[in-house]
């Protein structure tokens, strides 16, 4: 069990500095017996055995194929609010999922403390996990709001330049009004009216008569053309108001994202701190235990009883010279050994 511990805390340390740095992953890599992975959550992938190499190329989760061939049209035709609102159900699903995972080790290390060391290690790689698709969708999102405040200026532009033309064409209107003096066609109209009639005076008349029925039309329709002018001009500034101040609600949108980005970024490097603590720990603790069997069932050799008595026995005296030659003599002439040892024996005592 425990040398098995040990090469998942490995594998888990691996995971985790591959995942503060590397995009995410969809897969999970299997509990120990024991652990029942949970059940998906609603239109997310289901977890896979994560790959046998630590270096393994990530994936990021996506949605089921049967989901994303249902969609009647791309998401990015959708409008904007309904794109927001699908990536952020998106990432709530697979958080829940996350969460989900994370309380089944929590309740199995409850249960068996033989595998809590696992199951705070997995926790903590599924945080990194559940951190980098936080970073990930919020940095998207951040982009997201960026390229509306930009797509927003623009239109602002847009209506700025119809502000400016509509004054323009207020300018024209009151300049139009003094250039025309109706009195003065009136009495040029009267004088030629006096004088002697000639194809001249009568071309005359009629370009001045022209020039009052245009000044008296001008002069009917100027105010309505004015008002509508100025009505437009102000519509227009209304709505640059409100598009400024809709584009900086995007802009502080995509602010307050990156800067959840940057916290889930920072987290990441805590938490694979964290998991590199909890596989040395696990180590030094496989240690200690192995350290404490060893040395309780240690047995020491002792020396047998017989080394006991021969070390704690009387020396032997040593026989001299003379006493094997009378013995080797006895032995020569009688060939009874043990009578030969008795006699040299008695001789000695004596």
């Amino acid at each position: 069990m425990r040398p098995v511990l040990i090469s998942t805390l490995l594998a888990c340390a691996l995971a985790g500095a591959a995942l503060a740095q590397q995009p995410a992953r969809s897969d999970v890599p299997p509990p120990p017996a024991g652990l029942a992975s949970p059940p998906p959550a609603p239109h997310t992938t289901a977890p896979e055995p994560e790959a046998s190499s630590p270096a393994a190329s990530a994936t990021p989760e996506t949605a089921p194929a049967g989901e994303q061939g249902a969609r009647e049209t791309p998401l990015e035709a959708e409008p904007f609010d309904v794109q927001v609102q699908h990536h952020l159900e998106e990432y709530n699903q697979r958080h829940a999922q996350r969460e989900a995972e994370m309380a089944s080790y929590t309740e199995a290390s409850g249960t068996d403390p033989g595998v809590e060391r696992f199951a705070d290690a997995r926790k903590v790689q599924v945080e990194l996990k559940d951190e980098l698709d936080r970073e990930q969708t919020s940095e998207q999102l951040a982009s997201d709001f960026a390229e509306q405040a930009r797509d927003v200026a623009s239109k602002e532009q847009a209506v700025q330049d119809f502000i400016t033309k509509r004054h323009k064409s207020l300018d024209d209107l009151s300049k139009q009004t003094t250039t025309v003096n109706r009195q003065d066609l009136e009495v040029a109209l009267a004088n030629l009216a006096r004088q002697p009639e000639s194809p001249e005076i009568q071309a005359q008349m009629r370009d001045i008569d022209r020039q009052l029925s245009e000044a008296e039309r001008l002069e009917k329709d100027l105010p309505a053309r004015q008002a509508r002018a100025q009505q437009e001009a102000s519509g227009a500034e209304e709505e640059l108001a409100k598009l400024k101040a809709l584009e900086q609600s995007y802009e502080k949108e995509s602010k307050a994202f990156a800067a959840d980005a940057l916290s889930a970024r920072e987290n990441r490097a805590g938490l694979a701190d964290r998991l590199e603590y909890y596989l040395v720990r696990a180590q030094a603790e496989d240690l200690l235990e192995q350290g404490r069997k060893a040395t309780q069932s240690v047995q020491h050799l002792a020396a047998s009883p017989a080394v006991e008595k021969t070390l704690n026995g009387s020396a032997p005296v040593a026989r001299s010279d003379a006493d094997l030659a009378q013995l080797r003599s006895c032995i020569q002439e009688s060939g009874d050994v043990k009578a030969c040892h008795e006699k040299v024996r008695q001789a000695h005592q004596e």
